[in-house]
């Protein structure tokens, strides 16, 4: 029996697309299940906005070079601390004031030694975050 079209039956050249299509779908379908959920990316603490009181402000401690070679000097809130005396100096000003920050400057030429010993001590005191903020020249 004969169809007619009169082709001489050779192979279609055209793409079947409609598998192409449904697989797409379930893909799709799946993603949209998946994503929701997913983790969201990392967790930040951003600043909040509240008024500064003088007592809020964070606490400075400087490590400078003395004037001799490998003699370090170590400064809070611009006054003069030993060394032995900066843990407990440091417990007193984090126990008094709500702002428990502390911003450390060093000199360039030390070496990390001090430098992460006063880190070390900050943390200690029970500082809560702790900036390098610059270093001197």
């Amino acid at each position: 029996m004969g169809m007619g079209g009169g082709g001489t039956g050779g192979a279609v050249s055209e793409i079947n697309v409609t598998p192409l299509i449904d697989v797409l779908l379930v893909l799709l379908i799946i993603f949209m299940v998946i994503v929701p959920l997913m983790p969201r990316g990392l967790d930040s603490a951003l600043p909040q906005d509240k008024a500064k009181s003088p007592e809020a402000q964070p606490t400075l401690v400087e490590v400078r070079a003395g004037a001799n070679v490998g003699e370090v000097r170590y400064r809070v809130n611009r006054r003069d601390v030993a060394r032995e005396k900066l843990e407990p100096t440091l417990q007193s000003i984090m126990a008094a004031q709500p702002e428990r920050t502390v911003i450390l400057e060093a000199d360039r030429e030390l070496t990390y030694e001090p430098v992460v010993w006063v880190v070390g001590e900050a943390k200690r005191s029970g500082a809560s975050a702790i900036v390098l903020e610059k270093v001197r020249q």
